[in-house]
């Protein structure tokens, strides 16, 4: 599963999979508090005339909307305040400036939620279990591309979604902007009262879906996890309401809501019984622990071609599922850049894996082996000072039967790293002048984007369903494209200019991103990396030098973790 964020009205318009629809202040915040009031009956139109027409016709319906509407229709706000409010029996229609117009740009999607602060969690945690991909939709595309506090709830959902930040600091920074300032000075009567029940996060756990009625100018909007009422569908054009059914309580829908049947299978999930209603809740304490028990077990049960040779691997990934201190420090960590994907039936998964024959790159390639990913691997050449970390790469490839691909990219102006030039000094700084000092010069322009860009290639050529890179952000030399922020938008990138990413969609994965060089070793140690045969040092020679970032970095690690580095002699 791969999560993008819409740029234009037509992308929503020809998206196939999974939708949400983020309005923050108003529409979502709306419908989530009919919904939560216990409306059964709520419809959604694109545009004031066919609402207009329909209360016309269906009286008894009332209206939630900010716009105008022609003279003798009475109408609600659409105000969170005022729906808190509503009638659980009074049916209700609601058409907004953009929230609704997204909803009905997106008809192509199998199937489109909406959201926004308020239901963050909630639906956060249920997009984590979806198997295709999903499209985020600020509402300001089709609004006031000012509504800013749209895009950024939709940015800081993808960030979750990927294991960076939280809600509550986006919304204080929401609190921060113009527009909320204006909002509260210049919007509703009710604007102060709304903002509130739209910034709380997670108030209103539950997640608004929709179903469009053919022949019909409206979408019935119910909670996820139960059916669409049916006289609302078009069965019955008197409209008649059906018995009333008792709602969970606020705890019961607080949780993760239940999987419908979907034009894909979804991930399995633990499932809980909850009132004879909502079926196969998610147990998300649970969860993240059985997914990874589940990869394990696969590898170890299916060995893939490629990694039978690998056989140091596999046998420790049985000895991780029986040390279950082991598995939970792994299961622990989120590691992912992208979330990941489940392959179609039938499909092996294959990845790409940068390999520069380091510390942290073979951790990675050991790690994608005990996913259960068929790896091939690129070693790159650029004119660093030495080839001893090549010799590295082909040694521990040709133990592990895994296929290398050595490219030389020798381009001059890359000589303006010291990593690259033997003229310049390589630099001997501590550990805390490592940490807080500017970029090195040791960093080699553009490297990452060239691996990637070169990983991206082999990926599409050969169908692969993923890259593997070694980037870390916590003890690393403060080189700009070893960040999240640039290895999330290499991901999006990728998925948008490769044929693998348009048609299919691919993880672009960063394992040991949020891991300190201690973690690393410690990961290593769990997949029995071969430590000896890995090679961290800038300078080259016999033997690491000792003296450079690398290696001060390295040592720090395996100190930390109580390991002795059989690379370095006494």
């Amino acid at each position: 599963m791969n999560v993008l964020i819409a740029k234009t009205k037509d992308e929503c318009k020809i998206w196939k999979d999974y939708v949400v629809v983020v309005d923050v202040l108003r529409s979502a915040t709306t419908v989530c508090q009919l919904l939560q009031a216990g409306k059964k009956d709520v419809l959604i139109f694109e545009d004031t005339a066919t609402a207009a027409a329909f209360k016309n016709e269906h009286p008894h319906f009332e209206i939630y909307s900010e716009l105008e509407f022609p003279a003798g229709v009475k109408h609600q706000d659409n105000s969170p305040v005022v729906a808190a409010k509503a009638n659980a029996k009074t049916p209700a229609l609601v058409v907004t400036t953009a929230g609704t117009k997204a909803v009905f740009a997106a008809q192509q999607a199998c199937q489109i939620f909406m959201g926004g602060f308020c239901n963050f969690y909630t639906l956060a945690t249920h997009l984590k279990s979806l198997s295709r991909d999903v499209l985020l939709v600020p509402s300001g595309l089709f609004g006031d591309p000012e509504d800013v506090e749209d895009f950024m709830c939709v940015s800081a959902l993808k960030d979750f979604l990927q294991g960076f930040g939280n809600a509550e600091n986006t919304v204080s920074d929401i609190r921060n902007t113009l527009r909320y300032m204006e909002f509260l000075k210049q919007g509703p009567k009710t604007a102060k009262e709304d903002a509130a029940i739209a910034f709380r996060v997670n108030g209103l756990p539950l997640i608004p879906t929709f179903q469009f009625v053919e022949d019909q100018p409206y979408a019935v909007c119910f909670p996820y996890g139960q059916q669409a009422p049916r006289h609302l569908t078009g069965q019955n054009p008197d409209f008649t309401p059906e018995p009333e059914v008792t709602m969970p309580s606020l705890d019961e829908a607080s949780l993760p809501p239940a999987q419908q049947p979907q034009p894909e299978p979804e991930k399995s999930s633990t499932s809980l019984k909850i009132t004879g209603l909502l079926k196969g809740f998610l147990n998300t304490v649970r969860k993240e622990e059985e997914e990874l028990k589940s990869d394990l077990l696969k590898t170890f049960h299916n060995k893939p071609e490629s990694a039978q040779s690998s056989k140091p691997v596999m046998d420790h990934v049985d000895s991780l599922l029986q040390e279950g201190t082991a598995a939970a420090n792994v299961s622990s960590v989120k590691v992912e850049v992208a979330p990941l994907r489940v392959p179609a039936a039938g499909r092996k998964k294959k990845a790409i894996v940068l390999f520069s024959g380091g510390l942290d790159s073979t951790t990675c390639l050991y790690w994608a082996l005990s996913k259960g990913y068929e790896c091939e691997a690129i070693t790159v050449t650029y004119g660093q000072r030495h080839d001893r970390e090549v010799i590295s790469a082909e040694f521990i490839a040709k133990k592990l039967g895994v296929k290398l691909h050595k490219l030389d990219l020798p381009f001059p102006w890359l000589k303006s790293s010291s990593l690259v030039d033997k003229g310049q000094t390589l630099p001997d700084l501590s550990l805390e002048q490592i940490e807080g000092s500017e970029i090195p010069s040791t960093y080699v322009p553009g490297r990452n984007l060239m691996f990637l860009s070169i990983a991206a290639s082999l990926m599409d050529s050969i169908g692969a369903n993923a890259i593997v890179a070694g980037p870390n952000a916590v003890d690393f030399s403060g080189y700009p494209d070893c960040t999240p922020a640039f290895f999330k938008a290499a991901a999006e990138a990728i998925n948008r200019g490769t044929k693998m990413g348009v048609t299919e969609g691919v993880e672009v994965l960063a394992p040991l991103m949020n891991l300190s060089k201690t973690d690393i070793v410690r990961l290593g140690a769990k997949l029995k990396v071969p430590f000896e045969l890995t090679w961290s040092c800038y300078a080259g020679g016999q033997k690491p030098c000792g003296h450079c970032d690398s290696c001060k970095l390295r040592a720090k690690g395996f100190a930390e973790a109580g390991i002795k580095d059989p690379a370095v002699e006494d």
